[in-house]
């Protein structure tokens, strides 16, 4: 049986002004030892209990099923807080909305999504993360969602931790280039972005670390060329004002979301944040 923990909703640290003004100058922050040692071993164990040690993609019709990844190169348990209930308490929780809150600049926030995301080692058919931004992938009509990406073993940058372009979230949005099938890339057709804006330095980070990123910061990440799979646990939030558009997307397909309305349904709630004293 999995252990838990009676409160899994205080298991973020406050965000502290120099990584705000990090963040808002760069489009992307480390928070070191943000999440608590208990947190990192709840989430992964409630990972690898679903997925496997060799791990495999969990299915979005039945959260009991491993299906065959749709891309050699990652595993994926997609809405894993919408039938897990520990982790449900954790990604909903106050402490973790506070910090997306505050790094965001707004008094409130969305929660849009979580997923466990595994990469495999290039022995396993992994590859690398070619450079994008995640927005244009996205159904919002605005920038300023973030995505907190929590690694739950440790993550040296031969694993694979991302490099993002510094201040590339204010040249607007380039076009989608995640999993292109035409082999164009991102810098093929904006070679400039890569002069104009100096890429963060590899990454080591720990259990407990964090990266967050605006949705529309340029960022990649290389090879997994370690022997062992990179398990990450990521959460989304949004801009509690941010409008629907309508385009195709598996977080938001089916929940009779209204076209150029706020995302208001129980999937995407705005989480009260409470006092911080």
């Amino acid at each position: 049986m999995l252990e838990t923990h009676e409160a899994p909703r205080d298991g973020a640290r406050p965000v502290t002004d120099d990584e705000v003004q990090h963040f808002r100058a760069n489009g992307w922050v480390v928070l070191r030892a943000f999440y608590a040692p208990w947190v990192v071993e709840g989430l992964l164990a409630r990972a690898r209990a679903r997925m496997g040690e060799a791990p495999l993609t969990v299915s979005r019709t039945n959260p009991d099923e491993r299906t065959p990844n749709e891309f050699n190169w990652y595993a994926r348990w997609d809405g894993c807080s919408h039938t897990d209930g520990w982790i449900h308490q954790f990604s909903h929780s106050q402490s973790l909305a506070r910090g997306a809150a505050r790094l965001m600049g707004s008094a409130q926030v969305r929660f849009y999504f979580d997923h466990v995301f595994v990469k495999l080692p290039v022995a396993s058919g992994g590859g690398k993360t070619p450079w994008h931004q995640d927005l244009p992938h996205h159904p919002l009509d605005r920038q300023g969602a973030l995505t907190m990406w929590a690694p739950l073993v440790d993550c040296p940058p031969e694993m694979g931790t991302m490099r993002f372009l510094s201040g590339s979230h204010r040249v607007g949005l380039l076009g989608r280039y995640l999993n292109r099938r035409d082999g164009v890339a991102l810098v093929d057709e904006h070679p400039w972005v890569l002069d104009a804006h100096a890429s963060s330095p590899p990454l080591h980070l720990h259990p407990g670390d964090i990266t967050v990123h605006d949705l529309a910061v340029v960022h990649c990440a290389s090879e997994n060329v370690s022997g062992a799979p990179r398990w990450v646990y990521a959460t989304q939030w949004l801009p509690p004002g941010a409008r629907y558009t309508g385009a195709p997307n598996h977080r938001t397909d089916g929940h009779g979301l209204v076209l150029d309305e706020p995302l208001d349904h129980p999937r995407f709630p705005i989480i009260p944040l409470g006092s911080t004293g």
